[in-house]
């Protein structure tokens, strides 16, 4: 049982780290990073790592992200919106 519980906070921990915008709209995109604009909370997030490059400007994503604060974000996954 105890093996159980721990398994289960180590899953859901392993899965707290990456964050998500449901509705991001990107702003700018170049050869090094990108920036979108969260149309829920207004924040910008630029991402310098990961598949960035899919993203195309004026489009909406919903966006699966890694990384602290709203900097220099590792870009996992994104999906078009609109």
């Amino acid at each position: 049982m105890k093996k159980l519980i721990l398994g289960i906070f180590l899953v859901c921990g392993m899965l707290g780290f990456s964050r998500y915008v449901v509705s991001c709209r990107v702003t700018d995109v170049n050869y090094n990073s990108s920036t979108c604009r969260s149309l829920d909370s207004g924040k910008y997030f630029t991402f310098t790592d990961g598949i960035f490059d899919r993203l195309e400007e004026g489009y909406t994503y919903t966006v699966e992200f890694y990384g602290n604060g709203y900097n220099n974000l590792y870009l996992e996954d994104a999906e078009f919106v609109d």
